[in-house]
């Protein structure tokens, strides 16, 4: 993103949500939909930690919940607190999209399984998926939104939320809380900035502590030669 302004689906990033923020609203097979701002990983494997690192862990997500949540403009972000932001201005309600390889939103990804694909009066406005990689794999988004900054909704302290690059373009990364193994960390990237030719497009991938991970997914979906 992210949160991005983008509309359908799971999230992560593109997240994530991979996002109000980047991926806003799921759909699942069966039509239902939800708000999803800093939607969770599907149910997998997760990598627990043992013995004295469990406390460790506890410590450090208790310290980090301590600390107030950012919210507000940073670099070409607009940091939400979660469950809110504008989205992505669709005149009525949107709606599952169909035939998402049409889309110059789609992307593939080796072994990812499209969660939701959302539309807005006919036209695909976001893209989701489900990356089963390595122990708790990674869900991954890519959709429209409008700016000129791109809101999303995280849910950390200043410290933990980093300006970054990724394939050349400017991204924000939400990194891992320190010494808790099973932490979501994700990263929002600004593919294209909105025009007069068209709607902004925004990048997501979100991991279980795996920033590099999330990273280098986002850059496979742009394409960008590693």
């Amino acid at each position: 993103m992210m949160k991005w302004v983008i509309l359908g689906i799971l999230l992560m990033v593109v997240a994530s949500a991979i996002a109000a923020g980047a991926l806003v609203v799921v759909w699942r097979g069966g039509g239902e939909t939800e708000t999803t701002p800093e939607e969770v990983l599907p149910p997998s494997p997760v990598l627990q930690p043992e013995g004295d690192a469990i406390e460790r862990a506890k410590q450090a997500t208790a310290a980090d919940r301590a600390k107030p949540r950012f919210t507000g403009e940073l670099g070409d972000f607009v940091i939400v607190e979660p469950h809110t932001g504008t989205g992505y201005p669709c005149p009525e309600p949107a709606q599952p999209g169909t035939n998402p390889e049409r889309s110059e939103l789609y992307f593939s990804l080796p072994g990812a399984v499209i969660e939701g694909v959302g539309s807005c009066q006919g036209t695909i406005i976001a893209i989701t998926a489900f990356v089963p990689d390595g122990v708790n794999g990674a869900m991954v988004g890519r959709g429209y939104f409008l700016g000129p900054k791109l809101e999303e909704p995280f849910d950390a302290p200043a410290e933990r939320l980093k300006l970054i690059t990724v394939g050349g373009k400017p991204a924000l990364a939400e990194l891992p809380v320190p010494e808790d193994m099973t932490c979501t960390t994700q990263v929002v990237v600004i593919e294209r900035f909105p025009s007069e030719a068209g709607p902004g497009i925004a990048v997501s991938a979100r991991t279980i502590n795996d920033l590099d991970r999330a990273i280098a997914l986002a850059e496979q979906i742009m394409g960008v030669r590693q």
